[in-house]
């Protein structure tokens, strides 16, 4: 019985704090930072967004890519990006409804937001189709 009540507090606790953390991950403040090279493995959430940081320290030209997965099949994955300035202005977007997008654009120095969204077609959360990473040069 002690065994159940704890298994029930656990569950309730996590079906509680999960839309609250997943809400953290949107905000300026709690967005990882993209640095160059290629990000670690990304899923396509339905509907939900992924925010990273980008700081420019010198004039330059960024160039973000998608990527899934050599052999796994990208059709019917929307993807799309649009980056930000510090004001939250718009400066830059790419999308592909085949989920390989490249985004390039000439920067001047300073802090940028790149926000990653899109769905898949071919599966749930835990399917190879939905996995991407991003290759990041500046």
């Amino acid at each position: 019985m002690k065994f159940k009540a704890i298994i029930f507090g656990a569950t309730v606790a996590t079906i509680l704090s999960t839309p609250v953390l997943a809400s953290l991950g949107n905000t300026s403040q709690g967005a990882p930072t993209l640095e160059r090279g290629v990000s670690s493995t990304l899923i396509l959430a339905q509907g939900h967004s992924k925010r990273f940081n980008i700081n420019i320290e010198q004039a330059t030209t960024l160039q973000v890519t998608s990527e899934h997965f050599p052999g796994i099949t990208s059709t019917g994955n929307r993807i799309s990006a649009v980056l930000y300035n510090e004001a939250g202005q718009q400066v830059a977007e790419a999308s592909s409804p085949r989920g390989h997008f490249e985004l390039i654009r000439q920067l001047q120095p300073g802090n940028y937001q790149l926000e990653v969204s899109g769905s898949s077609l071919g599966g749930n959360n835990q399917s190879d189709s939905n996995r991407y990473e991003l290759h990041v040069a500046y």
